[in-house]
């Protein structure tokens, strides 16, 4: 497959999408239609169908949930994915979320639409590929059957919560590498690390501080920053200050491990590469159901 066909709607412009909108550039053939209407006008002579549709919604209820039928009339096999913004964390408790899509919220996009999109290049199980009837629940089981890959290295993990630390050290276990707990990041003399984990409390002066001084002792290992319900604003400030990605708690574990595998591999500034079609692997006996942290 030479790139994946990708129609997008809603702005693309908007700063908190901007991030998935680059990776879906890079690994497919987007085209953007800013309504429900041109979208399906795009669609309407039958010449072009996209095989996923990213619904990039600002607010709930921005895209009626009969539009989004209309579309998958047109396009039944494509997979459709809601990017969601930040005011639309609250939806699954007092809004109407559209039914039958794959719900990723802003912050999410980026890792999940890149590690979904290269398995569907390679030919490869993907949890988009699941019926419209899937839960979220049944896309985790799915993904415990894909084996994380195996690193070698040393991972900072720099947390004051203990429990956090223990699960964050079985996840570098699991992949292969080596951890070191650094309970105070300030006092931190760490030598060849491959990457660092920070676990950040309330996104503070004082943690900025500490990541700035963590990542230029660590250079050029990537620190890779935890952080609750971020926003746009949050991961700008987390960015400049040394962090090569951020990903929100609770989180899922396989977004910690893909940016752990793509961030110590390449480095945060690194171009997505477009993959080459791969054999399919082999099921991995060992698989396992992996639950959010």
């Amino acid at each position: 497959m030479n790139g994946v066909s990708i129609l997008w709607l809603g702005d693309p412009e908007r700063a908190e999408f901007r991030r998935a909108r680059e990776v879906l550039e890079a690994l497919g053939q987007v085209r953007h239609a800013p309504s429900a209407d041109e979208a399906a006008a795009a669609m309407a002579d039958g010449q072009w169908t996209p095989d996923v549709i990213v619904v990039a919604q600002t607010y709930p209820g921005q895209f009626a949930p009969t539009a989004l039928d209309g579309l998958r009339c047109r396009a039944p096999l494509a997979r459709v994915v809601a990017l969601l913004g930040s005011w639309c964390e609250g939806e699954l408790r007092s809004g109407r979320p559209a039914p039958g899509v794959i719900r990723l919220y802003w912050h999410q996009g980026p890792a999940r639409c890149q590690r979904q999109l290269r398995r569907i290049l390679e030919d490869r199980e993907s949890t988009w590929d699941l019926p419209v009837t899937a839960t979220e629940e049944e896309r985790l089981l799915a993904a415990a059957k894909t084996p994380w890959p195996r690193r070698q290295g040393l991972v900072a993990i720099a947390t004051r919560c203990v429990e956090m630390e223990a699960v964050l050290a079985a996840v570098c276990r699991e992949c292969g590498y080596a951890s070191v707990w650094l309970r105070e990041p300030q006092a931190a003399r760490v030598e060849g690390a491959a990457a660092a984990i920070f676990d950040a409390a309330d996104g503070g002066q004082e943690e900025l501080e500490q990541i700035r001084r963590l990542s230029a002792a660590l250079a050029p290992a990537p620190l890779v920053a935890l952080t609750d319900f971020p926003r746009i604003d949050d991961v700008a400030r987390f960015r400049a200050a040394g962090a090569a990605a951020v990903l929100a708690k609770p989180l899922h574990v396989d977004d910690l491990v893909w940016e752990l595998e793509c961030e110590a591999a390449s480095g945060p500034e690194s171009p997505i590469p477009i993959p080459t079609p791969a054999a399919k692997p082999a099921a991995d006996p060992s698989a396992r159901a992996r639950a959010s942290l």
